[in-house]
C-alpha cells in the first residue's frame, strides 16, 4: 500500500513537471516567433504582415484565452496561500529598469559612434524604446485597474495620506539622482563585472556617481573598494534585493 502511494505521488509530481515544462516551452516558442515577426514586419512584404497577423490571432490570442480558462483558476488560490500578489508586477519594474539602462548605454554609444555604426545603433534604440513603451503602458494599466480601486474601496483616508506623502518624498529623492548614470552588469559574465565597475569608477570626476545594478548583493565589491580606494568613494544602497540590487557608487569630492 505504501509503495503504491509512493508511485502515485511520483506520477503526480511527474505530471505537474510536464505541465510546467510544457508551459515554459510554449512560452519560449511564442516569444521567439513573435520577436522574429516583429523584426520583419516593417518591410514591404505583404505576405509577412499577413503571416504576422495570422500568428497573433491563431496562436497568441488562443494561448491567452486558454491560460485564463484553465491555468489562472488554479494559480489564484496558490498565490493567496503561498505567494505575493504583487510579485508579478515587481517583475515589470525589473524589466523597466533594465530597458532604461540599455537605452542609456545605447545613447552613450551613439554619442561616440562612427557613421557606419549609427544606423544599427539607432535601430537598436528605437527597438528598446518601443519595448519599454509597451511594458510601461501595460504596467500602468495593471496598477490603475487592479490596485487603485482596491485602495479607494478599502484603505482609510489617514493611511492614504501617509502613503501619498511617502511616495512623493521618495520620488523627489529619486529625481535628485537622475544625473547619475546607470551601470547594469546583470547580463555580463561574472569575470568581466569587476573590471567594468572599476573602469566606470575611474572615469568619474570628483562629486560624480553612477548607480550599479546587480543580480546579487555586491558587498564583496565594497571591501575591494575599501582596500583600493579608502576615503575616496561613497557607497549607498538604493535597493536591496531579493532579485535586484542598486548601489550608488560615487567619487568623493574632497
Amino acid at each position: 500500500m505504501a509503495l503504491t502511494a509512493f508511485r502515485r505521488a511520483l506520477e503526480q509530481k511527474d505530471a505537474m513537471n510536464k505541465l510546467t515544462c510544457s508551459i515554459r516551452t510554449h512560452h519560449r516558442s511564442l516569444a521567439g516567433t513573435l520577436s522574429a515577426h516583429a523584426r520583419g514586419v516593417g518591410g514591404d512584404e505583404q505576405s509577412e504582415r499577413r503571416a504576422f497577423v495570422a500568428f497573433l490571432k491563431g496562436d497568441v490570442l488562443p494561448h491567452a484565452r486558454s491560460e485564463e480558462r484553465h491555468l489562472y483558476p488554479i494559480v489564484d488560490p496558490l498565490v493567496r496561500q503561498h505567494g505575493k500578489p504583487t510579485a508579478t508586477i515587481k517583475i515589470d519594474h525589473e524589466f523597466i529598469t533594465s530597458y532604461i539602462s540599455r537605452i542609456e548605454q545605447t545613447a552613450r554609444e551613439l554619442e561616440n559612434s562612427r557613421d557606419t555604426d549609427r544606423a544599427q545603433l539607432l535601430g537598436r534604440l528605437r527597438d528598446l524604446a518601443s519595448r519599454l513603451d509597451a511594458i510601461f503602458e501595460l504596467h500602468l494599466a495593471k496598477e490603475e485597474r487592479v490596485y487603485l480601486p482596491l485602495i479607494e474601496a478599502h484603505v482609510g483616508e489617514t493611511e492614504q495620506r501617509r502613503v501619498h506623502e511617502a511616495i512623493h518624498a521618495d520620488y523627489a529623492e529619486g529625481r535628485t539622482a537622475t544625473s547619475d548614470r546607470s551601470l547594469d552588469v546583470r547580463d555580463r559574465v561574472p569575470r568581466d563585472r569587476h573590471t567594468l565597475i572599476f573602469q566606470s569608477f575611474e572615469g568619474l570626476k570628483p562629486g560624480e556617481a553612477f548607480v550599479l545594478i546587480n543580480d546579487h548583493d555586491p558587498k564583496p565589491l565594497y571591501y575591494q573598494f575599501e582596500a583600493e580606494h579608502r576615503n575616496q568613494f561613497s557607497w549607498s544602497y538604493l535597493e536591496e534585493g531579493p532579485e535586484v540590487w542598486r548601489v550608488r557608487i560615487g567619487r568623493c569630492a574632497g
